[in-house]
Order: C-alpha cells, then structure tokens, then sequence
C-alpha cells in the first residue's frame, strides 16, 4: 500500500530534523566523554546543569516536532524557523561542555562564569521563537484572559528566567535561576508523543 506523498515528504522532515538533533546530542555527549576521562577538571553544578538542560530541551523540542508532524504537510518557509532552533541547539550543544582541557586544567565554575551571557543567550535564541509562536497561538486560541495567562504563562514565566540567568552572576541567584527553571523542564518530561 503506498502512502500519500505529503506523508513521506512529513517523514523526510522529521527524519531530517533528527539527524540535525542527532549531530548536536553526539557533540555535548563527546565533549562530556573527554571531560570524564580527565583528571584536570574541576567540575562545577552549574554548568553541569546546563548541560543537563540543554540535551532535555533538545530532546523535548524533538519530541514537540514528532507530535505534531502526522500527516501534515510543511514547507521550507515553514521548516526554517524550525532549521533555526535547532542551528541553536547544535550551538548550545557544543558550548555546554568544553571540548578542550588546558595543561593546567579546568575549571568549571570559571568557564561557566565566563560564558555564562553566551550560553543564555543562545538558550534565549533557541526559546524566543518558540515562546513567541506559543504566545501567538495563545492570542487566537484562549477564550477570556484567564485562559490566556494559563497558556501563555509558563513561556512568558520561562523567558523571564532566561534573562534572569543571563544577567546574574552571584552562585545563589544562578541557583534560584536553575531552580525556577527546571520546574518547567521537569514539565516537559511528561509530555506525551
């Protein structure tokens, strides 16, 4: 039995997407693999835990896509804000670990205070397009304000924290920052396909 042509060229999108994503888990898990192996790292929980958070949102903007791409069609002007995520994600994958070691070592903690407003900012490239699109749909959608801020507030709650991530420097604060984050990460994690 052959399948409708709009089917395949979905299957071929998705198949494309995961490749890309593919590309961006392999980088952050070779860069984790030679960090592991070293004795000169000084690890730090911060910027373990932004690689912890960067492969959980590859993986839940992968499992959004997948949900959504049954029996669609979509073309290039549509897949290219999708081509843009994850362009940031193989970005933020491959500056969520370092993958050199200087002779005298490394330090976690400074690397991420050093990238930090790097690393964020690229979390927020990756997330505005995403949060917008989410708030358009919102806009459209929601009967009632009350509707509105439930649908819409957890994307606006979620940028809120980026930016408060990407200013602040004191460890206290980043770990406030983590904290309220990861709530919403914790969510993705029962989105079901």
């Amino acid at each position: 039995m052959e399948r409708p042509q709009r089917a395949i060229e979905v299957e071929q999108a998705l198949v494309f997407a995961s490749i890309v994503l593919g590309v961006a888990i392999a980088s952050e898990l070779n860069n984790l693999h030679k960090l592991l192996q070293s004795d000169k790292v000084r690890w730090h929980w911060a910027q373990a835990l932004y690689a912890l958070l960067t492969l959980v949102a590859i993986m839940s903007f992968w499992w959004m896509i997948a949900k959504r791409s049954s029996g669609d069609e979509i073309t290039l002007a549509q897949f290219l804000p999708v081509m843009w995520v994850m362009v940031i994600f193989n970005l933020m994958a491959s500056a969520a670990l370092p993958d050199t070691i200087a002779e005298e070592g490394l330090n976690m903690a400074d690397y991420y205070q050093d990238r930090r407003r790097y690393l964020w900012g690229l979390y927020l490239l990756a997330s505005l397009p995403l949060a917008g699109s989410w708030i358009v749909h919102s806009v459209r959608t929601a009967e009632g304000l009350g509707r509105f801020a439930a649908m819409a507030g957890p994307e606006l709650f979620g940028v809120a924290v980026l930016v408060f991530l990407f200013l602040v420097r004191s460890w206290w604060l980043v770990g406030l920052g983590f904290a309220a984050y990861g709530l919403l990460a914790g969510g993705w994690l029962f989105r079901a396909l």
